[in-house]
């Protein structure tokens, strides 16, 4: 079954609501976004070019911050309704071992400078996401776009990779530097 549209409201800490963002973040870099869960869920294939707007504005009391992205619909390859089936996740995962790609999707640098706006950003961001042969990693980009480092294995749940990139985090300030 194909569907046309999806829409989902919740009221959320500035947390969650960021962890929806990386989550379509990462359905981005993967190539295809996966909305809502169940019967209701949707996955939408992400073409090589979109149009991305940005717009804040204040009406009265109220101040919105929408994101929009837009493409054709001749650019993308498939709008589906998300089959869950046992075997059918089986099989994926089978494939998915058998077609291990190492390489991140490339991204192109982005226009729209958006960020923390107390300058409290970091010169490079930690970023978990879902790699073509259906495994998770981690990687750390430069805000230029040049990966500094990365997990170099795919993990097959994403709370791993999650648990790989804390490991970094937390161990890294105090590792040695070694010459070889």
């Amino acid at each position: 079954m194909t569907r046309d549209d999806y829409e989902s409201e919740v009221t959320a800490s500035p947390e969650d609501a960021a962890a929806v963002l990386s989550d379509v973040a990462d359905g981005l870099l993967a190539g295809s976004i996966r909305l809502g869960e169940g019967d209701d869920a949707v996955a939408v294939d992400v073409p090589a070019e979109l149009s991305l707007e940005v717009e804040f504005e204040r009406e009265g009391d109220e101040l919105s911050l929408e994101l929009e992205l837009e493409w054709d619909d001749e650019a993308s390859d498939a709008v589906s309704a998300v089959e869950t089936s046992d075997q059918e996740s089986e099989t994926a995962e089978e494939e998915s071992d058998a077609d291990v790609s190492s390489e991140a999707p490339e991204v192109a640098d982005c226009a729209v400078p958006v960020g923390a706006a107390d300058g409290s950003q970091s010169l490079a961001r930690f970023e978990v996401f879902e790699d073509k042969a259906g495994e998770f990693r981690w990687r750390l980009r430069h805000r230029n776009g040049n990966v500094i480092a990365s997990s170099g294995e795919g993990y097959t749940r994403k709370h791993n990779a999650w648990k790989g990139l804390r490991s970094v985090m937390q161990n890294a300030p105090e590792a040695d530097v070694v010459e070889e």
